[in-house]
């Protein structure tokens, strides 16, 4: 089954190392108020690269015409909601970040490599799936044949390559002035905003590829609002709770 997924953020890479660690939040609209009224930054500080925008939609573009199968979310873990049920996924992902692994347990007391393989362990014990370790999740489903990232020069992210390698089948890291699409014939299409790294005055940009798509093919965006984080983490209590009460405990 082949994949495509292109996140907005991908095209914030001018500037998007500058402000992706201040004033986090997991509401989005309050992260970047808090940034602008608590920082020396304003809106228009942060720039996007026209030529990421435009590979972005032109692939979009050419994808749709052999594709119908297209779905747009907010964070980057819905896209669960469309391939969880795939298998050999060969996916291409257009991204800033690598959404293999977040680096969440990652620390200085600690080596890298040591917080990566924690991460992984939560992935495959406790299904920690989120926006940022999606990817890691379908490998440990055995989920994915391949997978290339089509990310930014800069983006800090590379620098967990040499493990992504290592639990990624088939894993390459490239960018855009360097990769050649085969083809454009997918079985899946997502596209996603990613709020908390793509600054409200581009949030149109998201709108663009929607109206885009419902002007092509005459039908309705589908929309994915939920997060599979949360989904997949209530599942696993609900399923310790079940055991609990069926064993009397």
């Amino acid at each position: 089954m082949r994949v495509l997924s292109i996140d907005l953020d991908y095209i914030m890479s001018p500037s998007i190392e500058i402000y992706a660690d201040l004033y986090h939040d997991n509401n989005s609209l309050t992260r970047w108020r808090e940034l602008f009224e608590n920082s020396n930054f304003k809106e228009n500080d942060f720039d996007i690269d026209t030529s990421n925008l435009l590979f972005c939609f032109n692939v979009f573009l050419k994808a749709l015409k052999n594709c119908d199968n297209v779905s747009f979310g907010y964070e980057h873990d819905s896209i669960l909601y469309g391939i969880e049920d795939f298998s050999d996924i060969d996916l291409i992902n257009i991204d800033h970040h690598d959404d293999v692994f977040a680096g969440d347990f990652v620390c200085e007391e600690s080596d890298y490599e040591t917080g990566l393989k924690k991460e992984y362990v939560g992935i495959v014990k406790d299904d920690r799936v989120h926006e940022g370790n999606w990817i890691a999740w379908l490998v440990s489903k055995k989920k994915i044949n391949s997978c290339v990232w089509i990310g930014n020069e800069y983006s800090r992210n590379k620098d967990r390559n040499f493990f992504n390698e290592k639990i990624v089948p088939n894993y390459l890291n490239i960018e855009k002035e360097n990769y050649k699409f085969s083809n454009y014939k997918f079985d899946y299409i997502f596209v996603c905003l990613s709020p908390q790294y793509t600054p409200k005055k581009y949030w149109y940009y998201f709108s663009m590829f929607i109206d885009s798509y419902e002007q092509f093919t005459g039908k309705d965006a589908i929309m994915v609002p939920n997060k599979y984080e949360l989904e997949s983490r209530n599942s696993k209590i609900n399923d310790e709770i079940l055991y609990q009460r069926t064993n009397g405990r």
